[in-house]
């Protein structure tokens, strides 16, 4: 015997099927409201999996009455099919003049409201930026210039659509980001940046390698730098910041090109020799920050060293570069509050400065970093010889984690160096690998 859930289902079945056959004007109004109606009463079911098949039912009717059961309510439904199974039906009716207008107004009401709910406004916007109507891309690039760069929440929406859109994997989802870009906040604000070229990256399709390649000669800094080493990463080619070269190599092979398997992809680097390095590691950055240890224990031939290659380093940046520096010990001492140009004066008073500093003290590594990610840096350098045991969060997992998520809503670059860092696989080595991996940086040990 069918129970009620197996009638519900075949009798909107039975109305959405007798809906292409019903009368063209009254009839077929009216089936349709029967049919939304069996499926909204099959969106608030209990089972999750009546509900991914109501809103999947609500597809065939993109009308305001339909639309108000997936807004916000299936979006924000505990079971994550469902919300998943709420997006695909909305980006169905991207191009629908019957719910635009309202999605837009809900999308407006979520970033503009004091309690925006970020679960209903990153699919809206992910759908409204798919819309092809004219209306939709006017009302919502205007309502989208200036947002993200205003303030923690634009950013927060922008990053978690990209990152949403980067899992995604379909082509559709290229075509968003690609119009993601063209919002003032790619250009103003660099989480947004970093986070949409991300998202490209993260995508196994051609369509994404024809989207980098586009970006390519609008982006740089570390944007750049996860475009370059992607895109050596797949081609296997260093060509380096030339979209020319990129453009003709992707002409050549594009018909005929497959995606390395994931375990087989080689983690290349992008190498160009005009870039500046530390210690070994390019720098892409436009913006940064060196962070050195001065405790006691770098005191002689290391702090010696460490002076020498940053030194070297400051003399090779490029004077569209900016930069600070912050040393420490259990005190935290920062050259310049404001990341400077990187003029010859500049560079000649960074070098007198870290030829003056004086190894002493313990290591507080978290205040010292704090101190770092309150600059508008791109990337942060940060060199020490020893675990952190002192300041404000004195562990080293605790460190780990306030860290990452102090920097989830700016995608800084972490790299970290470990100088003379003690046995491998010990403490030091595993506190700055686990940092650097969690922060978009690397790792290097530094053993001489």
């Amino acid at each position: 015997m069918p129970t009620w859930r197996t009638t519900l289902v075949m009798g909107a079945a039975i109305l959405v099927v007798g809906r292409a056959a019903a009368a063209p004007s009254g009839a077929e109004s009216k089936t349709d409201r029967q049919a939304v109606r069996m499926l909204q009463r099959q969106v608030h079911s209990q089972t999750p999996s009546l509900r991914v098949e109501g809103v999947e039912g609500l597809r065939e009717f993109p009308t305001l009455e339909a639309a108000r059961q997936i807004v916000p309510h299936a979006l924000t439904d505990p079971a994550e099919e469902v919300r998943r199974a709420a997006y695909h039906t909305l980006l169905a009716w991207k191009d629908k003049r019957a719910v635009n207008p309202f999605l837009m107004r809900m999308f407006n009401a979520e970033v503009r409201g004091k309690k925006g709910n970020i679960q209903v406004a990153v699919p809206l916007l992910a759908v409204l930026l798919a819309s092809n109507l004219p209306e939709t891309k006017h009302d919502l690039a205007r309502l989208m210039k200036g947002y993200a760069a205003a303030g923690s929440e634009g950013v927060n929406l922008i990053t978690t659509a990209a990152d949403g859109l980067g899992k995604e994997n379909d082509q559709q989802s290229v075509t968003i980001l690609q119009r993601m870009s063209k919002l003032t906040c790619f250009s103003e604000t660099f989480a947004c940046r970093r986070a949409i070229v991300q998202a490209m990256v993260a995508i196994r399709l051609p369509e994404s390698i024809d989207a980098l390649i586009e970006l390519l000669p609008k982006v740089d800094g570390e944007a750049r730098g996860d475009m370059l080493r992607h895109l050596a990463n797949v081609s296997g080619e260093q060509y380096g910041a030339h979209p020319e070269a990129w453009q003709a190599w992707w002409k050549k092979h594009k018909d005929k090109f497959q995606f390395p398997a994931s375990g087989a992809m080689p983690q290349a680097a992008a190498r160009q020799r005009e870039l500046p390095s530390y210690y070994g590691l390019a720098i892409q950055a436009k913006r940064i920050v060196f962070v050195i240890d001065i405790s006691g224990s770098m005191q002689g031939p290391k702090l010696a060293a460490a002076e020498r290659e940053l030194d070297k380093t400051i003399d090779s940046l490029p004077e569209d570069a900016a930069f600070s520096i912050v040393a420490f010990s259990n005190r935290v001492l920062v050259w310049r509050k404001v990341l400077m140009p990187a003029t010859l004066a500049a560079k000649q008073s960074a070098q007198q400065y870290v030829y003056n500093l004086r190894a002493g003290g313990r290591t507080d590594a978290y205040d010292a970093l704090d101190a770092a990610f309150r600059f508008d840096a791109e990337a942060v350098y940060f060199l020490s010889d020893g675990a952190p045991n002192c300041g404000t969060i004195p562990e080293p997992a605790a460190i780990v984690a306030a860290v990452t998520q102090a920097n989830r809503l700016r995608r800084i670059s972490l790299n970290c160096l470990g100088i003379l860092a003690g046995e491998v696989g010990g403490p030091l080595d595993r506190f700055m690998q686990t940092l650097a991996k969690q922060n978009y940086g690397e790792y290097r040990r530094v053993d001489q």
